[in-house]
Parts: structure tokens; C-alpha cells; sequence
């Protein structure tokens, strides 16, 4: 079964050592920068205009004639005459349109201080 002849048993000379993995130290004494909160600040003003602004948008799309405009030029893919009639609407916030046969994806963008800061998203539904 098993021949013993041939069979070495290694022995640790040192039977009492023991390793322990070492784990890199904490930065505990990290210093952060002061807290600047301007650019924070000015992107929330931002987001209420737009919030406010997506209420107009939304007040608009209730009423069923504009609304019939609407799903009509984007069930004929009319991108055109879509941005267009958002465009009508009178928001000064620039407006993203997509539409599929499900839906309307309408992404509204603010701008501060020359780059995007921040993007209202809204989707509504109107089909399967």
C-alpha cells in the first residue's frame, strides 16, 4: 500500500516561527484641502432653474393639442418639428430630446461657469 523506504518527512528546524502578513499603513494623517463649496453653491441655484423650468415643460406637454403635435412629428421620426416644438415651449435651458415608440427621454442641461454642471432627466411614457 504505502512503502515507508522512500517516504522523507521535511522537519522545520525553526517550528516556532510564524509570518504574518503585513498590511500597508494608514494614511491617518492625511490633510484635505479646505472645503470650497462655490461651485457646488452655484450648481444647485442652477438645478432649481431647471427644476423650475421642467414644471413649464411639463405644464405645456398636459395640454392635449400640443401633446397630439408632439407624438405626431416623433411617430413620423420628424426630429426636427420635435425640437421645434420644444423649442416653442420658451425655456431658455437647452433641451435634449430623444422618443422612442414607448416614450419621450427629455434631458434638460446647466451650464456654470462655462461647463456642464448638471442634467435634469425625464421620461415619460406614452405607449407599450
Amino acid at each position: 500500500m504505502y512503502d515507508n523506504r522512500y517516504y522523507c518527512q521535511y522537519q522545520n528546524p525553526y517550528p516556532h516561527q510564524y509570518f504574518y502578513q503585513s498590511f500597508p499603513t494608514p494614511y491617518i494623517y492625511r490633510q484635505y484641502p479646505e472645503v470650497d463649496d462655490t461651485i457646488f453653491h452655484k450648481s444647485v441655484m442652477a438645478f432649481q432653474t431647471i427644476t423650475k423650468e421642467s414644471s413649464t415643460i411639463l405644464q405645456k406637454l398636459s395640454d392635449r393639442s400640443f401633446a397630439h403635435k408632439l407624438m405626431t412629428a416623433a411617430q413620423k421620426g420628424n426630429q426636427h418639428e420635435v425640437d421645434g416644438l420644444m423649442k416653442s415651449i420658451g425655456i431658455n435651458t437647452p433641451i435634449t430630446t430623444k422618443y422612442t415608440p414607448s416614450g419621450l427621454e427629455l434631458r434638460i442641461h446647466a451650464d456654470v461657469e462655462g461647463s456642464q454642471c448638471c442634467t435634469l432627466t425625464m421620461f415619460l411614457k406614452w405607449g407599450n
